[in-house]
């Protein structure tokens, strides 16, 4: 890939997962990026450096693990040749189902009851999201079980607070269509995890 193609790319992105009115699927990763635009920046080298490392399919993922944690991820601050958030992204995607099991596993000893987990009590946040935050609970895990079980319209009608939700919310729905799911699969680790799901 040349430099450019990599600032579109890199430019599409950030506008996902920074901008609440655009998304990188609807748009089929277009901007407003122009080759000028890109000549004129002095950061032009770290674009041309990608575009020698990556296709455009892992050039996506790449950027994407980077984003996920910092929404206006500048380029210079990206480390190409070793990257450990790239590596440590990689790692958890081959592992997910593995994850997700060990994550829920934990918290059915924290709360036998798995709908407990997503109640909201006056307003404050519900014991997932205290996970979540704590570091318990990556957030492949809130992007999986938000597939499965929706949760997020329930969590923004009822939670008061302004800041933290809403940041977490955001992250949650800018991943979410990045990350492959088979529903079925994590619904069975559920069911497995907490028997009272089989009832109901």
């Amino acid at each position: 890939m040349d430099g450019f193609e990599v600032y579109k790319t890199y430019l599409a992105l950030k506008l996902h997962f920074s901008k609440d009115n655009y998304n990188f699927f609807t748009f089929n990763g277009k901007s407003r990026a122009s080759a000028k635009s890109f000549e004129n920046r002095k950061d032009k080298y770290f674009f041309k450096k990608l575009g020698t490392k990556f296709e455009q399919q892992e050039l996506v993922q790449f950027l994407v693990s980077h984003f996920i944690i910092d929404g206006n991820c500048w380029i210079g601050n990206i480390s190409v040749n070793k990257s450990k958030t790239y590596a440590d992204w990689k790692n958890k995607i081959q592992s997910m189902s593995f994850l997700f099991q060990n994550e829920m596993d934990r918290m059915s000893d924290i709360e036998p009851d798995f709908d407990s987990l997503f109640k909201v009590k006056n307003g404050q946040h519900p014991v997932i999201l205290k996970e979540h935050l704590a570091g318990n609970v990556s957030l492949e895990s809130m992007v999986i079980l938000q597939k499965l079980i929706n949760y997020i319209p329930y969590f923004t009608q009822k939670i008061s607070e302004p800041i933290v939700w809403p940041e977490v919310k955001k992250r949650v729905v800018k991943y979410e269509p990045f990350l492959s799911v088979d529903k079925d699969k994590y619904k069975r680790i559920l069911v497995n995890t907490w028997s009272s799901l089989t009832t109901k």
